[in-house]
């Protein structure tokens, strides 16, 4: 994120666990963003509460980006922190940002893909992999697990808003919301749902000729999210991103993001 979308603050956020506030969830998403975690290595939460575990990671913040922390500005987050915070040149925490997969390059016919630029997020990054994704406290079900369905909803949002959901905030809405099965990932109604809530438009087919209209008519932005059976992506059930589509003599191939980074089916 660059200064120029830098979000406004007034005052000096510091700590104040039973209050919650919009700006210290903005904080907290930057945070988790840029890797920083809570006590113990444990992910960090976008509660909008500025406790203990969030004052970990602001401590460590700012250590790293070398901004004051002793005195009166210690553990406090103040315009000048909070400006370098959603600076493009943030520090991150040693070894926080993964680097997402290559976008293969394909053969030299042009692009069909309406271009927005692709955001990538691996369901096993170790920064939410064991947040749990379960609707019965079933502590094997996670997001590195189970997730999918909101990770690559995260992946889409990010993409074509160019604002940051991140899968633990996509993965809670499911739950909230209801989209959470019991023993079966994510309900396809999930993805209509979250779409209006933020903003997007969506359309649910089961005919690869409408996907393959959508990404040539060029009229707008499309991700598309496909539901996989059992076959090359999957064993039992699984949600992919088609970020693209390349039309070439040897026909019709989809740019491919996989949440589940190291799939080798």
């Amino acid at each position: 994120m660059s200064t120029a979308k830098l979000p406004p603050l007034d005052g000096v956020l510091s700590l104040a666990p039973a209050t919650p506030s919009p700006h210290v969830k903005r904080m907290q998403l930057r945070l988790i963003e840029l890797g920083y975690r809570a006590e113990g290595g444990k992910p960090l939460t976008a509660d909008g509460k500025f406790g203990p575990n969030t004052l970990l990671a602001v401590n460590r913040f700012k250590t790293r980006n070398k901004l004051g922390n002793d005195g009166a500005a210690a553990g406090k987050i103040g315009p000048q922190s909070w400006k370098t915070l959603f600076a493009d040149g943030a520090i991150p925490e040693e070894g926080g940002r993964p680097s997402p997969p290559a976008i293969p390059s394909g053969p030299k016919n042009p692009d069909k893909s309406p271009s927005p630029k692709p955001v990538y997020y691996s369901q096993e990054d170790p920064r939410w992999r064991h947040v749990l994704y379960s609707n019965y406290g079933n502590a094997k079900q996670t997001i590195g697990t189970s997730g999918c369905g909101p990770t690559c909803f995260a992946m889409a949002v990010s993409s074509l808003t160019g604002k940051p959901l991140l899968p633990p905030d996509a993965a809670r809405y499911a739950m909230e919301q209801g989209f959470r099965t019991r023993d079966n990932g994510t309900s396809w109604g999930y993805f209509g749902h979250a779409s209006a809530a933020y903003g997007l438009g969506c359309r649910q087919t089961a005919s690869l000729d409408e996907v393959m209209q959508a990404f040539g008519a060029r009229k707008a932005a499309t991700l598309v999210i496909a539901s996989m059976r059992p076959g090359h992506f999957t064993q039992d059930g699984h949600y992919i991103v088609l970020h693209g589509m390349i039309a070439g003599d040897s026909g019709v191939r989809f740019r491919v993001f996989d949440p589940n980074q190291d799939n080798r089916r």
